[in-house]
């Protein structure tokens, strides 16, 4: 409803000396280009990945490390997003000059920029696929393309010396890194003849936020910015209890996950009398499928079901 009053709005300069509709436009162009992070060149980054080691420096080093290569093809995909945003807003205050010609898709753009909203060539490819993360506003979304570029970039020149936990929400595609932690895992434990089929995710919450973590694990990795929707999580017992009146999402603390055999983690860990709660962790509060990343077991002193029925799980973005 809100979408279409505010596409209905007169898109009609006003009197006096306000700025028409097309000088609001091109000002915001010109400003988002000069936030722009700069442009990712896969042959330099390549180079560097080349050099990066592996899991606590292991000799496995470059594109040996499954993790170094999920790097490289979040790189790739970033890029690909940030070569889109700039010629499209190139395209629009360009068309708006006289330039270039003012197309159908162009005057879409130009309307989505001045309605705050993200011009749908940022996040769908032309077959409709979404290649990028869905935000309401413009300002949300540019904001997270400038955060995900920044902590790229930071393991990129960096390595994993300083990536003490991982932003889940910053990749595009965050269950290709948690495949590659199952790989790195596996490979770390060939003495005890790990296969890859029989390893699963294991996670464990810990009582901290980013800011207390001092070190990256010597398996597995930190992840954070979650949210919990439906519950809330007691850091002091380390258990589910119920969210507090009016609160819709309630955050994480860091979350370790890590990779373990079924078998091993038989009786090891002690998720309450009733079992552990299965919730599932989606990248948006739309709960589907397609936005499943993986699951986790939390633990409960109350039956699992009384949260199943609550609808408990959490989400990497609350927008």
């Amino acid at each position: 409803m809100i979408t279409t009053i505010i596409e209905t709005q007169p898109k009609e300069g006003g009197g006096g000396a306000g700025k028409s509709v097309d000088e609001i436009v091109v000002d915001m162009c010109k400003d988002l280009l000069t936030k722009m992070p700069d442009d990712f060149v896969e042959e330099v980054f390549r180079a560097q990945i080349q050099k990066l080691k592996g899991p606590n420096g292991t000799p496995d080093k470059g594109f040996g490390a499954p993790l170094n290569i999920f790097l490289f093809q979040e790189l790739q995909r970033l890029q690909i997003i940030i070569k889109i945003v700039k010629t499209n807003l190139k395209s629009v205050y360009m068309a708006i000059d006289g330039t270039v010609v003012m197309t159908v898709e162009l005057l879409h753009d130009l309307n989505c920029i001045f309605d705050t909203r993200v011009p749908s060539c940022w996040y769908l490819d032309a077959s409709g696929a979404e290649i990028s993360w869905l935000m309401p506003n413009i300002g949300g979304w540019f904001t997270g393309l400038v955060e995900r570029a920044a902590m790229l970039d930071n393991w990129l020149q960096n390595s994993r010396t300083v990536m003490k936990a991982y932003w889940i929400t910053g990749f595009t595609n965050a269950q290709g890194f948690l495949t590659g932690m199952r790989q790195e895992v596996t490979r770390q434990h060939k003495k005890d003849q790990w296969a890859l089929d029989d390893v699963i995710s294991h996670t464990e919450v810990l009582a901290v936020d980013l800011e207390r973590v001092r070190e990256p694990p010597e398996e597995g990795q930190h992840i954070y910015g979650l949210f919990m929707d439906g519950a809330k999580w007691n850091r002091q017992d380390q258990k589910l209890e119920e969210a507090k009146p009016k609160e819709l999402f309630s955050g994480m603390p860091v979350i370790f996950v890590t990779g373990a055999t079924a078998r091993d983690l038989r009786g090891a860990v002690n998720y309450g009398q009733y079992g552990p709660h299965n919730a599932a962790v989606y990248k948006y509060p739309k709960r589907n499928d397609r936005y499943l990343i993986f699951r986790m077991l939390l633990k409960t002193d109350i039956h699992p079901y009384h949260w199943k029925i609550r609808g408990v799980c959490m989400v990497a973005q609350t927008d």
